[in-house]
């Protein structure tokens, strides 16, 4: 049954799923379930190579079959997703803490918002202690964020992928709100920016 979030935490999981044609894979889908030979012709790959990167994806929770069609009386196979919105939140699953995945994710997404803050005249002159900074806040509401969701996840009904994200911003507002370390923490990143 295909649940309309699923949080995935385990890196070697979401290894597989970042790949470029997997992605393209489980981008496809997100509209519509499709069969090997179709995927292979959006995607101008082999059938051969569709198939395998297909039973990785299915491996690891990311797809299942979803019916089957009929092609000049020969059956195929389709395949769906099992999810509509994948949370990929990479953590070290012995500890709980966040993987060396999501602290580099992390503080990529960190220096292209800096970039973005800087065209859109938003200037800080902290480089990379700032950046280092942003991606610790990330890091720690996307715990706090993901968290409720995961609990909620079977729950949570039909959403987008846009009421998910504001879905995330309300409970990131709701957790600074409650927690004066955390908010001093903002306070003090948001101070370092001049418009």
């Amino acid at each position: 049954m295909k649940k309309d979030v699923k949080v995935v935490r385990d890196p070697k999981a979401i290894k597989i799923a970042v790949e470029d044609t997997r992605s393209n894979i489980l981008s496809l889908l997100r509209v519509n379930d499709m069969s090997i030979s179709q995927l292979a012709e959006s995607l101008d790959k082999d059938q051969s190579t569709i198939y395998r990167h297909i039973k990785k994806l299915e491996e690891f929770g990311y797809l299942e079959p979803s019916g089957e069609k009929k092609t000049h009386h020969i059956p195929e196979k389709i395949y769906g997703r099992t999810a509509g919105v994948f949370l990929l939140c990479p953590s070290n699953i012995d500890t709980g803490q966040p993987s060396d995945m999501m602290v580099e994710w992390e503080r990529n997404k960190a220096e292209r918002i800096l970039e973005l803050l800087n065209v859109m005249g938003y200037k800080s002159e902290d480089g990379e202690e700032l950046v280092d900074d942003i991606s610790e806040i990330f890091i720690d509401l996307k715990e706090r964020v993901i968290n409720p969701i995961e609990k909620s996840e079977d729950e949570i009904g039909k959403i987008s992928f846009a009421t998910l994200l504001r879905l995330e911003l309300l409970l990131f507002l709701l957790e600074q709100r409650n927690d004066k370390e955390l908010k001093e923490k903002i306070d003090s990143v948001l101070d370092k920016f001049v418009q």
